[in-house]
């Protein structure tokens, strides 16, 4: 197929492609096209139930159904409809998928329960072709970008690192804009205006979409831009202060593409975020309010840009990407309940992320089948962390010279790999693959203490460096059973970064550390199946699996609980159950349901340490994992019908989330319980070829549960939760050209 190489225009053949004509069973996903427009109710005048296609294979456009890989994907349609503006409004409605909130650009985010409080991510993050993990002691502060004007979001499951590389363990998430249309002019105009419950505050959303041919099949710009400004609900009562906890987020992004020939496709992009959050909404379980005056901001400035030439050979199709991604932020966290007087704790992260790949994936004739490519990253990180009294009656800083520590960090990466994966049809209905990816990862790092509440301080420390190399696999057999159900079984392993410690920061606080610590290594045996029945009204997808967790990167203290460190220690097993659900009943024209549902457990299976107020003992074999719950599950139902000749849908969403301890143990004082707790919401709108309008509940019955919890160590003083958004009934109005 002598055609342009792309999301959308290139389809690259399905697993059944090269049989023979005569076959019966899938074809390329080509010759879908006609079954997709039969699929749904479009027969009967409702619209078509969405289909989606995605491209994690990266071997171009496929079924979901076809892919003997675990993977979800929300269209552009389904993420309208449950009102996903950012990561927390759709990640209840994947199996397996769920985070540790911190509040907004502060989330860690979590696949099958594979979490830790230290060290570089575990989930890839990325965007088109951006790589964009936190790392290096960052993967509690994912980047969570405004979701408009988008494709769609993939979710793939388990350790994705021959593919995808260091951090993605638990899986990797994907989020696929829509690419710049060089056929004709388009745009969009959204506005979303919504109140809340407890303080009333009000949030408002506005959002725009400009596509423009240039030259008309050639050349095509696309542009988008959001803003975002949202009250707050939580309060300061001794500054005498509501709604603390402000949002303003602004950015946009600038796309072109160039269909230089019809065998290649030059594509570009430029992306930019900024978000001031005014505090975190951290409350007490009896009142929106928490005692203190101490704020803590939060500051985050994101830019990133891309350029991949696609090239489409007659047997092979050849991707080049180049990344950058810059970002800036500053945290601040209250430490008055450690430090007597002081207040609170500012801390900066610039992050400067380099990254190119250059893969080739076949298109042969016959059962042999491949891609193979070379990855390198580049990403230095700087950080300051300093300490400053507060003025108690106003909550700011009093003055630069009033810090009572200052530390700063300057750290180097690299990452070379490369990687392949090969599969063979051994018959018309298995198919055998393997993968590599070889990498090769260095660390060098420079610490500066300038000021130290526990002495003089140690200055400018000796330069540290440390590397490590390895060599990881994926091995998977799948079958298809009949033309409508799959199944496979795969072996996979995931890697995340390893680094180098403070050693001479860590000495003056009088606690000897290693000098660096070692990647951690996820295995994975799964056995997943792809299954419709009733000639594709009723969809059930799953998988089981068993993950071992070795040498995790583990926090420490030093004896005075000054100065954090990382070491590898211990190893933990998961293992669970995901199933994913959708009826679209021909009996009932226009309803359609989609279920999800997850039972995982996690222990340790070694003892291991974690920080606890120097308690080393605290991870015992046999203890739950922190932060994980056992149980999740999700539903969303829709029902469209025609409403004065336009399309109208009524939908309903809920999802349960899973108790969970915030360490490992009850044995452990300052073990408490979040989650457990049921989100449902709603939305009513209706549909026309130029605009949309729709009313919408979030948080339907203003469930006020903790999602996370910080343990107050002053006698007295309530503990400071963060808990679920507060209940919403907003509006969306949006027009389009």
């Amino acid at each position: 197929m002598n055609t342009i190489p792309g999301n959308t225009q290139y389809r690259y053949p399905s697993r059944w492609s090269y049989k023979a004509q005569a076959s019966k069973r899938r074809k390329p996903l080509l010759f879908l096209a006609p079954l997709c427009a039969a699929i749904g109710f479009s027969q009967s005048g409702y619209a078509e139930i969405e289909e989606v296609v995605v491209t994690a294979s990266k071997r171009g456009a496929s079924n979901i159904q076809d892919m003997a890989t675990n993977i979800s994907a929300l269209g552009s349609d389904s993420l309208k409809k449950i009102g996903a503006n950012g990561f927390r409004d759709f990640a209840k409605h994947i199996a397996g998928l769920s985070s540790i909130d911190n509040g907004p650009g502060n989330q860690q985010i979590i696949i099958r329960g594979l979490a830790s409080s230290t060290g570089a991510a575990q989930v890839g993050t990325y965007f088109d072709e951006i790589p964009a993990s936190g790392s290096g002691g960052t993967n509690v502060r994912q980047t969570d970008l405004q979701l408009y004007d988008l494709e769609r979001v993939e979710v793939l499951r388990g350790p994705q690192g021959t593919l995808y590389g260091g951090g993605s363990q638990g899986g990797t998430i994907r989020y696929i804009t829509n690419k710049p249309n060089v056929d004709k002019v388009e745009g969009s105009v959204q506005m979303d205006a919504a109140t809340r419950s407890r303080n009333g505050g009000e949030v408002y959303q506005l959002n725009a979409m400009i596509n423009v041919p240039v030259v008309e099949d050639v050349f095509a710009l696309r542009g988008v831009a959001f803003y975002r400004d949202g009250d707050g609900y939580a309060n300061l009562p001794d500054l005498n202060q509501r709604g603390t906890d402000t949002e303003e987020t602004r950015g946009g992004r600038v796309m072109a593409s160039w269909h230089i020939s019809d065998k290649t496709k030059l594509d570009a992009s430029v992306w930019y975020q900024n978000m001031d959050v005014g505090d975190r909404a951290q409350v007490t379980l009896a009142s929106d309010s928490r005692s203190g005056s101490v704020k803590t901001p939060f500051e985050d400035r994101l830019r990133m840009a891309n350029l991949t030439l696609e090239h489409s050979f007659d047997k092979a199709a050849l991707t080049l990407t180049h990344s950058d991604y810059n970002r800036d932020a500053l945290y601040a966290f209250d430490v008055s309940q450690f430090v007597p007087g002081s207040g609170g704790v500012f801390q900066t992260r610039d992050t400067q992320l380099e990254s190119s790949e250059i893969r080739l994936a076949s298109n042969l004739d016959g059962n042999l089948q491949y891609i193979v490519g070379a990855f390198y990253q580049q990403r230095q990180a700087d950080s300051i962390s300093a300490g400053f009294f507060v003025d108690d009656s106003t909550g700011n800083i009093v003055a630069e010279q009033t810090k009572f520590f200052d530390t700063r960090t300057d750290a180097e990466f690299s990452n070379k790999a490369v990687f392949g994966e090969i599969t063979y049809q051994a018959t018309e209905q298995l198919e055998l693959l393997a993968g590599f990816r070889s990498f090769k990862i260095t660390t060098d790092s420079q610490a500066n203490e300038l000021l130290t509440p526990f002495g003089p301080p140690s200055g400018l420390a000796d330069p540290l460096h440390s590397e490590s190399d390895d060599t990881i696999f994926k091995l998977q057999a799948s079958y298809d059973i009949s033309e409508d159900a799959l199944t496979y079984l795969v072996f996979s392993e995931g890697f995340r970064e390893g680094g180098a410690n403070n050693i001479n920061l860590l000495t003056s606080g009088g606690d000897p550390a290693p000098a660096s610590f070692d990647p951690d290594f996820v295995k994975n045996l799964e056995l997943g199946w792809k299954t419709q029945y009733l000639d594709k009204q009723l969809t059930v997808n799953g998988a089981v699996y068993y993950m071992q967790w070795d040498d995790i990167q583990v926090g420490l203290l030093d004896q005075n609980q000054a100065f954090g460190y990382t070491d590898n220690a211990g190893k933990a097993s998961l293992k669970g159950v995901e199933l994913e659900t959708r009826i679209t009943p021909d009996t009932l024209p226009g309803f359609s349901a989609s279920i999800n549902f997850n039972y995982s457990e996690q222990q340790l299976d070694e003892n291991t340490v974690q920080f606890n107020n120097g308690d080393n003992t605290a991870g015992k074999a046999g203890d739950d994992l922190p932060n994980t719950s056992p149980v999740s599950a999700g539903v969303i139902l829709e029902q469209r019908f025609e409403l004065a000749g336009h399309q109208a849908f009524v939908n309903v969403n809920a999802s349960y989330t899973g108790k969970a301890l915030t360490t490992y143990s009850y044995r452990d004082p300052n073990a408490r319980r979040i989650g457990d707790y049921v989100l449902a919401g709603a939305r009513l709108g209706l549909e026309t070829e130029s605009w949309s309008a729709s009313l919408y509940v979030n948080n339907l019955f203003d469930e006020r549960k903790p999602v996370n919890w910080t343990v107050e160590a002053r006698p007295g003083i309530p503990d400071r939760i963060l808990t679920t958004q507060p209940r919403s009934i907003g509006v969306n109005l949006e027009y389009h050209f």
